[in-house]
């Protein structure tokens, strides 16, 4: 397993990236309409945005169960929440989409999630420093 400098492996760190994507894509998919309702966010728009996260969680999955991760897949997961972060956070500030107060919460505390999520698995990825180690 690849550990980070702040000691939580890289691989559990996608294990529950990739269950929380799981969950939201279930979410969105099965409760578009009902979120749309309070958020005032469209839902076609978050019933697409749903059904996109199933396949990054299954990405996310293998990878979580894998004996080491490639830079590349690290990379990818890593500029994909960020995307993901930036679109949360571009739509309604460019007026793409006007969601309420609660929409805005809704879309804060999730881009927050991710972001946190973001950071955690870019720190895991991160080589560790080698440590010189005393001649005996």
């Amino acid at each position: 397993m690849t550990k980070s400098n702040s000691g939580v492996p890289l691989q559990v760190v996608l294990r529950f990236d990739a269950l929380t994507c799981a969950v939201m894509g279930v979410l969105l998919v099965g409760a578009s309409g009902w979120i749309a309702g309070l958020t005032a966010l469209p839902s076609e728009l978050l019933f697409w945005a749903g059904l996109a996260l199933f396949p990054v969680a299954v990405f996310m999955g293998v990878f979580a169960f894998a004996g080491q991760v490639p830079v590349w897949a690290s990379s990818l997961v890593v500029a994909g929440n960020l995307l993901w972060v930036l679109a949360s956070l571009l739509l309604p500030l460019t007026g793409l989409i006007a969601p309420n107060v609660l929409g805005w919460a809704f879309l804060l505390a999730q881009a927050v999630v991710v972001l946190c999520f973001t950071w955690l698995e870019w720190k895991a990825a991160r080589p560790q420093p080698v440590i010189a180690q005393p001649l005996a």
